[in-house]
């Protein structure tokens, strides 16, 4: 009961056999929610930041600096945690009830993220994105006066 974690300690490392709801629950709200929340403002953001892109070269310049800020909770962690909490996290590994042979419901799961990615891609572009206001699939007839002013001699 309350915050109690079984683990079993072996030369290996530490094995965490289980814990309580309320630790659980703990975790729940401290960790995996805020870090889902950070990741879907990073989703909406980053797509915003890479629909303005001007150019291509900037393109591939915001890309890389978008990966540097998803990157940068593991280069903080290798580089203030103390090495011997980093190998201590290392060895400590949690045991699975379950093991999940390959089925059906396994393939659907990854069918229903593929699906879902598809779905965000299309929704941001036709209804989230404020870049490109009123972008209607077809921007050729709006840039076909500046294309020909910049094509003319000089």
């Amino acid at each position: 009961r309350g915050l109690s974690v079984e683990a079993e300690v072996t030369p290996e490392g530490v094995k965490v056999l289980g814990c309580s709801m309320l630790m659980k629950m703990i975790a729940t709200i401290f960790v995996t929610i805020p870090r889902m929340v950070v990741a879907c403002i990073l989703l909406y953001l980053g797509c915003r930041w890479l629909a303005a892109t001007p150019d291509f070269n900037n393109l591939i310049l915001n890309c890389l600096a978008l990966s540097f800020v998803l990157d940068l909770n593991s280069l903080l962690y290798r580089t203030i945690m103390p090495r011997r909490d980093q190998v201590d996290a290392a060895k400590t590994c949690v045991q699975k009830n379950e093991v999940l042979e390959p089925s059906l419901l396994n393939y659907t799961i990854d069918l229903v993220w593929l699906v879902l990615a598809v779905l965000w891609s299309v929704l941001y572009v036709t209804h989230l994105q404020g870049v490109l206001t009123g972008y209607n699939w077809d921007i050729s007839t709006h840039c076909e006066p500046w294309l020909e002013q910049q094509a003319r001699p000089r």
